[in-house]
């Protein structure tokens, strides 16, 4: 409510409000004078407390009929109060109306000042994609109502924001940073058109978060092309150690890395299926091999250096895989294991449990 009334003080001092102003100012002095004169002295109107309530009234047409004047003169002050405010009142209306609509109009072509607090900012602006990650993270009651707000480029978005309701939009240009609030939301995402405009927009969102953000901001950085996440990944960690990579192209785990900080890289080790911790290997169990818990199962594993990440439900090439595990859930001969390990694991079946 403050930035309201500050931009309407800003647009009084305009110069489109002198006018009016000046008409009312003129009038207020025009009928104290001529009702001071002309009327009784005695007279309730002459105070100055109701002069300035009739004022008020008769300027605004409303005319409770509380107080009015009595003589020729005094009247001929009531009528310029009342000329004045109908015409002052009509021009700062259609002023206002103006003003209101540029407002909307500014916001819907990503001109205006934003003024938002623990939002999420993508930085580059593909409807389609956006769209999808905003339905994935809605899904999730403590982001429902999360605002969402995009950068975007010269030629991305032509008109009006097509999506109001979902996310509010703002031009790339020297204050499209401010305007958007980097400082204070609570995640930035960065989408180039390229890897490598992605790693050169991030350096520039880098630094300006470092000048202005307080606390630090989660920044992700969406990555296009899996074949080159180890080199982007090294160009990222350069500029500073706690950006995230993500796979841009999918908006589902862009939606788990905004949820979640710190798990991008996660997702990223799967995609890449190769890190330093391990490689990700399908393990078949011998359809003979005996009835285990799957907790008995990751412990085994875990004493063996392996990490137990799901179970197939078979030895099918398609088979689906459970990343979760249900209760008092048992691994039998005959299904597959997701394991992480150094190396392809050997597993001595006859010792699990």
């Amino acid at each position: 409510m403050p930035i309201v009334l500050m931009r309407l003080v800003n647009r009084i001092t305009g110069r489109s409000w002198r006018a009016p102003a000046l008409v009312l100012l003129a009038a207020f002095l025009a009928g104290w004078l001529l009702i001071a004169v002309f009327e009784p002295s005695g007279a309730d109107i002459k105070r100055p407390d109701e002069y300035v309530w009739y004022f008020l009234v008769s300027g605004t047409t409303t005319g409770y009929g509380d107080l009015s004047p009595q003589t020729t003169g005094g009247r001929i002050g009531g009528v310029l109060i009342i000329v004045a405010g109908l015409t002052a009142g009509l021009v700062m209306f259609a002023e206002l109306t103006l003003w209101m609509g540029k407002g909307r109009t500014m916001r819907a072509t990503g001109q205006a000042r934003l003024h938002k607090r623990g939002h999420i900012v993508v930085v580059g602006y593909d409807r389609d994609g956006l769209r999808a990650i905003i339905g994935q993270l809605r899904a999730d009651p403590e982001f429902a109502r999360t605002p969402v707000v995009t950068i975007f480029w010269p030629g991305e978005l032509t008109g009006e924001n097509p999506d109001p309701g979902l996310y509010d939009v703002v031009a790339f240009d020297e204050s499209a940073y401010q305007r958007a609030c980097l400082e204070t939301a609570r995640t930035v995402v960065v989408v180039g058109r390229s890897d490598d405009e992605t790693v050169r927009v991030t350096l520039g969102v880098s630094a300006y978060l470092r000048r202005n953000g307080e606390p630090p901001v989660h920044l992700l950085a969406g990555v296009h092309d899996g074949g080159s996440r180890a080199e982007i990944t090294e160009a990222l960690a350069l500029i500073g150690p706690d950006i995230e990579p993500v796979d841009i192209d999918d908006p589902a785990v862009v939606a788990v890395a905004i949820r979640n900080p710190g798990v991008a890289a996660i997702y990223h080790n799967l995609a890449s299926t190769l890190d330093t911790d391990g490689t990700l290997y399908r393990v078949d169990v011998p359809a003979d091999a005996g009835e285990w818990s799957r907790l008995d199962v990751a412990v085994f594993l875990l004493r063996r250096g392996s990490t137990l990440l799901a179970v197939g439900e078979s030895h099918r090439p398609n088979a689906r895989f459970r990343l979760t595990a249900a209760p008092d859930e048992m691994v039998r001969g005959g299904q597959s294991l997701a394991v992480v390990a150094p190396s392809r694991p050997e597993i001595p079946w006859h010792e699990v449990g």
